[in-house]
């Protein structure tokens, strides 16, 4: 009577180890499948084209905003003369 019964505990206990394994393995491959996919095409999308425009004027801030009062007063009075460029060369030049 107790050999039935382990061999029974002995079954479901196989039978609930195949059916983990059986979902392990489906959890797995979803996994690898969403690993696999192109992750850039979805960031090339995402990612929008910055103008030359806004790309000077991204350094200049970036340039300035580091710069003490007086010579922040320097290069935007640069700017405001010569233009963006100019400022920027000054205030790299300044920076250092």
């Amino acid at each position: 009577m107790t050999r039935i019964r382990t061999e029974r505990s002995r079954a479901r206990a196989i039978h609930e180890i195949e059916t983990g394994l059986r979902t392990l393995s489906k959890g797995l491959r979803l996994l690898a499948s969403n690993v696999a996919a192109p992750a850039g095409i979805a960031g090339a999308q995402a990612r929008r084209r910055v103008s030359a425009a806004l790309r000077l004027q991204g350094r200049y801030m970036g340039l300035i905003r580091t710069l003490p009062t007086k010579k922040k007063a320097r290069v935007m009075a640069i700017r405001a003369s010569k233009g963006v460029e100019q400022a920027i060369r000054l205030a790299r030049e300044l920076r250092a």
